[in-house]
């Protein structure tokens, strides 16, 4: 059931009209630093209990669900993250791949933000990101939260925390979380149209937070 609900909901998204999409949605990519914790049974590693610091990279979609104006936004989309870390002492790779339905609340230049992916993907042991290949009877969730410095109307930075968990049959739970802090980059599809409904809206590249735009 929760499948054919992630499935209509993507299926509502891509079906939304162009004008809905282009004001004000945006393409995404993120790079963070992130480790894993309790990660052992997600990977059917014992050694993976214990991890090195890696790295999260997102590239995600969101689209406006609420009107333009309002105080605060809603928007839906999708996020794929990949995870990576090594087993700690060693140099075995470990990697974990997500596609979430995601949505966000912005209000002025925070966001706050969660998802849920029915599918998630795993590293074979030692072989790392190059191997990711489903991982059945796993999905994952995960929160995140942000601060946005719309740089200019084409380009956007928000500096980020997230953690996303991952969930198995029987309760189980891990990685028990993955968490990232880092930046994601953001392109909107029509730069010309502000958020606030009122017109473009952006800080300025000198400084941020609207100081000598």
């Amino acid at each position: 059931m929760v499948r054919l609900l992630w499935m209509a909901w993507w299926i509502s998204l891509s079906s939304m009209p162009d004008t809905a999409q282009a004001s004000g949605a945006y393409y995404e990519a993120g790079t963070s630093l992130g480790g894993f914790a309790a990660a052992d049974p997600f990977f059917n590693q014992t050694a993976a209990a214990a991890t090195s610091s890696g790295f999260v990279g997102s590239l995600s979609v969101y689209v406006p669900v609420s009107k333009p104006n309002a105080f605060g936004r809603l928007q839906a989309g999708l996020q794929t993250r990949i995870s990576t870390s090594t087993i700690e002492g060693t140099t075995d790779s470990l990697a974990m791949g997500s596609l979430h339905l995601g949505a966000r609340l912005e209000i002025w230049r925070f966001y706050v933000g969660a998802g849920y992916s029915p599918f998630t993907w795993v590293s074979k042991p030692q072989q790392g990101v190059t191997s990711l290949h489903l991982n059945p009877g796993f999905s994952s969730y995960m929160g995140e939260a942000g601060l946005i410095w719309r740089v200019i109307p084409e380009f956007q930075i928000a500096a980020c925390f997230g953690v996303e968990y991952g969930l198995g049959r029987g309760g189980i739970q891990s990685p028990l979380p993955v968490t990232e802090y880092g930046l994601r980059f953001r392109f909107p599809f029509n730069p010309k149209e502000g958020n606030s409904g009122s017109g473009v809206d952006f800080d300025g590249f000198r400084y941020p937070f609207g100081v000598m735009k």
